[in-house]
């Protein structure tokens, strides 16, 4: 797809992702890829946890040993991978309404339609 196509799309979204008007709030946007970096640590955690528990319940009740090294290789072999799809809303502030906006890139917003306008206008 060629620039002319791009931009083209991009007035049609109206999104506030490219809109000569978004001062970007970075700082607000950090805190919410912390945030969401610590919610799925800890939802990676709790799954691993539950794997060994399993695991030493396995061993300590049913004296299991074949699905007790099972279940702990399966959960030592876990590795953390954030997903950034997961945080996907941008933050700013709109200069034309004095306001703060989220938004998420790439998506049409049909609300801006009119008080969009291009950055590169």
């Amino acid at each position: 797809m060629d620039n002319e196509s791009i931009y083209g799309l991009q007035k049609l979204d109206s999104n506030c992702n490219n809109c000569k008007f978004m001062i970007r709030d970075m700082d607000k946007h950090k805190k919410s890829l912390d945030d969401h970096h610590r919610w799925q640590f800890d939802y990676f955690t709790t799954i691993k946890n539950k794997l060994i528990e399993n695991a030493k319940k396995a061993k300590k009740l049913y004296y299991d040993l074949e699905k007790f090294d099972s279940l702990l290789t399966e959960a030592e072999a876990m590795k953390f991978q954030f997903d950034k799809k997961e945080a996907l809303i941008n933050y700013g502030r709109c200069d034309k309404f004095n306001k703060d906006v989220s938004f998420i890139p790439n998506v049409c917003q049909l609300e801006t339609q009119k008080c969009f306008v291009h950055r590169k206008d």
